[in-house]
């Protein structure tokens, strides 16, 4: 008997069609019957970041009227940066901003997404990001944008952002838009986070915009506006809790608004911390009733001069020779000069052996005067 086996043979197989989400679609080759209106959406999009300052939150942008396929197509193609899920930067911006001002606008792209003023905002911005804000001097700057919440509710903290412990609404205004803390409250958090060097680079350019406020205004330096900033810094010490307590509380003891830059104030402080202060910013050096310059700092103690060297201090080689020569004034009225550059904050011992070699200079001159 044999068996016969019957041979089955497979037919075509048949796939169900897949569907393609059309998030999935490459919106970087447009069909020519929709490429216009991504392109018109892509400028229009542009345009109101321009608007702001170069910045949006993505619910900004939808709601304005243009879709999320858009928004994505421009981060792909590197006209939009995603500083956070809902935070957005024109990379046009970008290009040749510097440090500091790429951290201004991830803070205030970020203020968009999370501290906006319109309905029952919960956060605001703090510390340096809302000094960036108020157009402040800030120093010492972690790369993460800070704020804290008005509703209570405790913070959190990831890759992007630092959202401290609450505040009462009261510390918290608008400008351009966004929420912030206020000046004083904002330096001394920054006091409070950083550390003494920082904070006092901080609460000077609080303190310097308020006096430079009142010399335009009264002709007077420390007049009203530098009085009430004063009185806003003391209240806001009070809301400084834990261990940067001691740190704020230290940096407005030493605190002086007559400070002109970051760098001034954190060779002050550079000053103090040697054992050659204590100092007086912005000295006049003088020959009977004739200004001869100002000094950035003068030690009290002796005849010796202070000049903080920013970049791009002297602009021009007639500049530079003026600076000389007022120089050879200051040394023919009996003061030594010494001088400090960007560099030099980062070697305290550098300094303090200039300063000591100017020191025991001006002591001799004394001696042999004397």
């Amino acid at each position: 008997m044999h068996l016969v086996h019957k041979v089955v043979r497979p037919g075509p197989i048949r796939r169900a069609p897949v569907a393609i989400p059309a998030e999935a679609v490459d919106d970087d080759r447009p069909s020519s019957a929709d490429g216009g209106t991504l392109r018109h959406m892509s400028e229009g999009i542009t345009r109101l970041l321009e608007a702001q300052g170069g910045v949006a939150s993505a619910r900004e942008v939808l709601v304005a009227g243009f879709s999320r396929r858009t928004v994505e197509r421009m981060v792909r193609r590197g006209e939009l940066v995603r500083v956070r899920r809902d935070a957005l930067v024109l990379a046009s911006v970008l290009t040749g901003a510097t440090p500091w001002e790429k951290r201004a606008l991830a803070a205030r792209a970020v203020g968009r997404s999370l501290a906006q003023s319109p309905g029952a905002a919960t956060h605001a911005l703090s510390h340096e990001s809302a000094l960036m804000v108020h157009g402040l001097p800030w120093f010492g700057e972690d790369g993460l944008v800070h704020l804290v919440r008005t509703d209570g509710r405790r913070g959190r903290r990831d890759d992007t952002v630092w959202v401290h412990r609450p505040v009462d609404a009261r510390w918290v205004g608008v400008v351009d838009g966004l929420r912030v803390v206020s000046p004083g409250l904002a330096a001394l958090q920054v006091a409070a986070t950083h550390g003494v060097e920082a904070g006092l680079v901080a609460v000077d350019g609080v303190l310097h915009q308020a006096g430079t406020a009142d010399l335009a205004d009264h002709t007077r330096w420390d007049a009203a506006a530098a009085a009430r900033m004063r009185h806003e810094v003391a209240r806001a010490l009070g809301t400084v809790r834990g261990a940067g307590a001691s740190a704020a509380a230290l940096v407005l003891e030493h605190a002086d608004g007559r400070s002109e830059s970051a760098g001034e104030s954190r060779s002050r402080w550079l000053v103090h911390s040697l054992g050659l202060g204590p100092c007086t910013p912005q000295f006049e050096v003088r020959d009977g009733p004739l200004l001869v310059g100002i000094a950035d700092l003068k030690l009290d103690r002796w005849p010796v001069l202070v000049e903080f060297d920013g970049a791009g201090k002297y602009t021009s080689h007639e500049s530079l020779l003026a600076e000389k020569d007022r120089e050879d004034r200051m040394r023919t009225l009996g003061y030594e000069l010494v001088r400090i550059r960007w560099n030099d904050l980062a070697r305290p011992q550098v300094v303090r052996r200039r300063l000591l070699e100017a020191v025991a200079r001006a002591e001799s001159r004394a001696t042999a005067a004397g």
